[in-house]
């Protein structure tokens, strides 16, 4: 299933005047951005909703609507596809062939390592570190890349009130973390949806701010999809990203052991690669930091805590089914980051 975010007329570039928080305004004289698909009314309790949600557009609004309730009613297939008792063909229910790859007690194991819902070493403490030099507030439109469940997302809108666009490359996961935007009630300030990274479909000169934790050395065609994330953002946007990078050439068997362990093809860059491809695409590099020590310090504190809680209490036997193979990932990644192999790196940059 794919799903646009949202629905524009062919015509419309996204070079138009837009505000920040989702809201869009026209000049006179110009062709509104959104359009209403064929054969839909916009009545008068749509207007006043979008209205009292503080949107310029009612039409912006009720696109909105329909895609929330296109993920709802993707939602309750799955919960369909999960109860039953004999495992169905995938295609009964056209529900996208990863599906199963994330189930509950997965979820759980790493809601115990890390925290609840971030699935990623350091957590809430150092997400909200890492975003400092952005200066987010309510004014501010961000894009998340690798979004996984969406937390990250989550944290940043609650605590710092911004808008945050969250994708996902794995398509269950941008499902479960859409519901959990929707048991929280942010769906509309942090939607998790799907994205296609050699198709990304991403609004020209929309967000103030785009970042990434650590997610794309899995993304391949890298410089296209650079390009793509900065001709998304707006005069002066930023760029922040965090990511593995090779520090020396891997061989054919050392490449493909990293990657069976990871469950998906890589396209790990170094950190001249990046320093490069941002230069070229105008970015302003103000920070480009070896992050190893720190990064190596969250994970084996997440993995010493979880061991040592399972000593003291035991663990749900459904969840030590999958601690085995997430071990055996996460701790060859810290063998590659202690050998030299790989290195953690943060990028902070600026586009004028």
């Amino acid at each position: 299933m794919k799903l646009k975010f949202w629905q524009r007329k062919s015509d419309a570039d996204g070079d138009g005047p837009e505000k920040g928080g989702g809201s869009v305004g026209v000049a006179q004289g110009e062709a509104p951005e959104f359009e209403m698909p064929p054969g839909h009314h916009l009545d008068f309790g749509t207007r006043m909703r979008a209205k009292w949600e503080g949107y310029d557009d009612p039409v912006e609004y009720y696109l909105l609507q329909l895609e929330i309730d296109a993920y709802t009613d993707w939602l309750r297939k799955m919960r369909v596809w999960l109860a039953r008792p004999v495992e169905p063909e995938l295609s009964e229910l056209a529900l996208d062939d990863e599906i199963g790859r994330w189930p509950p007690d997965r979820i759980r194991l790493y809601d115990k390592l890390f925290d609840h819902g971030i699935m990623m070493p350091g957590g809430h403490e150092y997400a909200l570190e890492l975003a400092k030099p952005l200066a987010l507030d309510e004014t501010l439109s961000c894009l998340e890349i690798g979004a996984k469940l969406g937390g990250v997302a989550r944290l940043l809108a609650d605590r710092l009130g911004v808008w945050v666009t969250a994708l996902e490359p794995d398509g269950e996961l941008a499902l479960l973390g859409m519901e959990r935007s929707v048991q929280a009630g942010v769906q509309k300030r942090v939607p998790v949806q799907p994205l296609d990274p050699l198709q990304p479909e991403l609004r020209k000169g929309y967000f103030n701010v785009v970042y990434s934790y650590g997610e794309l050395y899995k993304i391949p065609e890298k410089e296209t999809f650079l390009k793509a994330l900065a001709e998304t953002l707006r005069d002066h946007g930023q760029l922040l990203v965090t990511d593995y990078v090779l520090t020396r050439d891997l061989d054919e068997n050392e490449l493909a052991n990293w990657a069976r362990l990871e469950g998906e093809e890589l396209f790990p860059w170094t950190a001249q690669e990046y320093k490069s491809r941002l230069g070229q695409l105008k970015f302003d590099i103000r920070i480009a930091k070896d992050e190893s020590e720190t990064h190596l310090k969250h994970i084996k504190l997440a993995w010493m805590t979880m061991l040592s809680d399972i000593q003291k209490a035991g663990l749900d036997p459904d969840i030590m089914d999958y601690l085995e193979p997430e071990m055996e990932m996460w701790m060859n990644r810290v063998k590659m980051l202690e050998n030299g192999s790989l290195a953690f790196y943060r990028f902070y940059a600026t586009i004028n």
